[in-house]
């Protein structure tokens, strides 16, 4: 019996490896917002609009990131737990594999967007409708807030800065396409979690 407990944890090892992995990158991209909010709080300061939407657009990605992290890793969370309450011989253990060469090819995109869109398809194609509300339900994201576009987003945080700092942005008193940033000029950078790469063999 033992033996069956530790192969069985030995199979879900890498996704908990995975999990925790996506949770460092999350704190780790949150810590990185600090740098730009301040970076927004100065370009405020100096009425410098370009720069204030390009800050303010990488604080609005980032946190998108860290969300997006955050939500896999939770869900990833709550299959490691079906998958070790489910008896050794079953079935739907063989998925193991499969599901890991699909989060490792997500995960090499650097693309959290992907990556989050890599779990809906996981969730669909090895389990049923229940399990995945089930899922979701557990790692408390099955109700996903109505999202603003991205220059709402970026409209919504400049003022959430200025109210914090006290200060005067003139950047909502600009025209229309003079806050347009070109995606050229953003200084985010998507990180590649090349750490996460799993290579894993399996025993038939």
């Amino acid at each position: 019996m033992e033996g069956s407990i530790e192969k069985k944890e030995n199979k879900t090892e890498d996704l908990k490896s995975v999990s925790d992995s996506l949770k460092m990158l999350a704190d780790e991209r949150e810590k990185e917002m600090e740098p730009e909010k301040l970076m927004v709080k100065n370009a405020i300061e100096k009425g410098n609009t370009k720069q204030i939407r390009i800050h303010a657009r990488n604080m609005v990605r980032m946190r998108q990131e860290v969300t997006n992290y955050r939500q896999i890793s939770k869900r990833l969370d709550s299959i490691v737990d079906y998958f070790d309450n489910v008896p050794e011989k079953s079935t739907v253990l063989s998925s193991i594999p499969l599901i890991i060469e699909s989060i490792d090819s997500a995960l090499a995109t650097g693309n959290s967007k992907k990556m989050l869109k890599t779990m809906d398809q996981i969730e669909t194609q090895f389990f049923t409708t229940e399990l995945v509300a089930k899922f979701k339900s557990l790692s408390g994201t099955e109700n996903t807030p109505i999202s603003m576009s991205e220059d709402e987003e970026i409209s919504s945080l400049i003022q959430k800065l200025t109210d914090e700092y006290n200060l005067q942005a003139t950047v909502e008193n600009e025209d229309k396409e003079a806050q347009k940033v070109n995606e050229d000029e953003v200084e985010v950078k998507i990180k590649t979690p090349s750490c996460f790469r799993i290579f894993a063999c399996w025993s038939h």
